[in-house]
């Protein structure tokens, strides 16, 4: 059985007249739990606390799971002290463990819709949504939309997203 190449990831993956989309690691990220904003303060002051929808194109930011829980994304690993602190919050450092897809253009609305059920400007307090399958954060990006998987998942990703560029449905 021959098995096909894998994307480079790292890369533009889509380059069309109606969509561009790309994808990289996250510089930083820290799981955090608890008093997401104590944890915001110790760990990332000038970073929001976001959910769906919400402007996550400059960094760092905080895109909200659960109730008290989030990613903290940053453009460079953090010195966050994995474990319990004091401030009533829990920190997992997860460097380099999602990924970061960008996706604009004309088209981007659509792959959006075709992938979630959920309007993403719907105003949730929670970035997680079922993207394409897959558990993912969702927030806007300039003129289009940021979309993070944990990196593991990264190629399924990219693979459907260029399925769906394909279909000029």
């Amino acid at each position: 059985m021959d098995w096909p190449e894998l994307i480079d990831l790292d890369d533009v993956l889509i380059d069309t007249a109606d969509l561009h989309a790309t994808c990289r690691r996250t510089g930083g990220a820290v799981l955090i739990s608890g008093d997401l904003d104590a944890a915001i303060a110790a760990l990332a002051p000038a970073a929001p606390l976001l959910g769906l929808g919400g402007d996550a194109a400059t960094l760092p930011v905080g895109l909200r799971i659960a109730r008290d829980r989030a990613l903290l994304v940053c453009d460079a690993p953090t010195d966050a002290t994995p474990g319990w602190h004091a401030g009533g919050f829990a920190a997992t450092p997860a460097d380099d463990q999602w990924a970061i897809f960008t996706l604009s253009g004309r088209a981007a609305p659509r792959v959006i819709a075709e992938g979630a059920s959920i309007d993403p400007d719907g105003g949730s307090a929670s970035a997680a949504v079922l993207f394409a399958g897959e558990t993912c954060l969702l927030g806007r990006h300039d003129e289009g939309y940021v979309v993070l998987i944990e990196w593991p998942r990264a190629w399924f990703l990219a693979e459907w997203l260029n399925r769906v560029a394909a279909d000029p449905a």
